[in-house]
């Protein structure tokens, strides 16, 4: 168990408890014919009816020589050359990946909202098929540093998207929504599920700085998703880390805020 401490509120002092622990020890890496297998896409979302540029993160991606999209009119090709990437000490290559390419994916409009997967193809084979989120229609904001206590905390409006980063350890995003007694909130986390090694916590407090609701991923899609009804109109703070306290560029994530009818 770690315990850190979070001053997120001015006079108002939040202990949270964290489980979890340090990364898994690394584990023998696989042979370097093998087939390039995504881990992470930056971002980790895309729109349809133009063209992305995405950083994949992952195993043998550099060795890429094919993009594959799963979809028959959509494209997927190769930008430039790509490298690989050291893997910190005692840290799971399978986790963090060894390398990382650039690519180009093209989706038509009439492409529905979800998840598209591809695949990458190298001299090793074809790896497995990662899905990419497919954007929908609503509202996508960046998470905008320097947003770590109530006093920095970011702007927000319902519904919407904010496409974020914890960039290092101890990194927390907290976020300011503005609410009616009786809203039904809803915060969900997309990371984990694909490919993000961020495990999230979020943690909704009143204006007064009283915890209202935590949530913490569980079960297959390790991602939290956090439901919560506003005793009072006035202004509400999320508070969004990483439950072992660990960051960095590729611990990105989603988060889909909306309201419940």
């Amino acid at each position: 168990m770690i315990r850190r401490t979070l001053s997120l509120f001015v006079g108002v002092t939040v202990l949270a408890s964290l489980p979890g622990g340090l990364p898994a020890q690394k584990k023998k890496d696989p042979p370097k014919d093998s087939a390039p297998q995504p881990i992470v896409t930056l971002p980790l979302g895309i729109d349809k009816g133009k063209t992305t540029r995405l950083t994949v993160r992952g195993l043998h991606v550099d060795s890429t020589t094919e993009v594959h999209i799963l979809d028959p009119k959509s494209s997927g090709k190769i930008v430039g050359k790509g490298k690989s990437i050291p893997v910190p000490k005692d840290a799971n290559a399978s986790q963090l990946g060894d390398s990382e390419i650039e690519i180009e994916v093209t989706l038509p409009a009439e492409v529905p909202s979800g998840v598209v997967p591809f695949t990458l193809v190298g001299p090793g084979g074809e790896g497995k098929l990662h899905d990419l989120i497919v954007n929908d229609e609503t509202p996508r904001v960046a998470e905008k540093e320097t947003n770590n206590g109530f006093e920095q905390a970011q702007a927000i409006v319902v519904p919407q998207v904010i496409e974020g980063l914890i960039g290092h350890s101890q990194d927390v995003d907290v976020f300011r929504v503005e609410g009616k007694a009786g809203d039904r909130l809803v915060f969900e986390v997309q990371a984990r599920r694909f490919g993000s090694p961020l495990e999230a916590m979020l943690t909704l407090y009143d204006a007064e700085g009283h915890i209202l609701a935590t949530a913490e991923g569980a079960g297959p899609q390790r991602d939290p998703v956090l439901r919560a009804p506003l005793p009072r109109d006035g202004r509400y703070f999320l508070a969004l880390i990483d439950a072992n306290d660990q960051g960095g560029p590729i611990w990105v994530y989603r988060l889909l805020v909306g309201k419940e009818h």
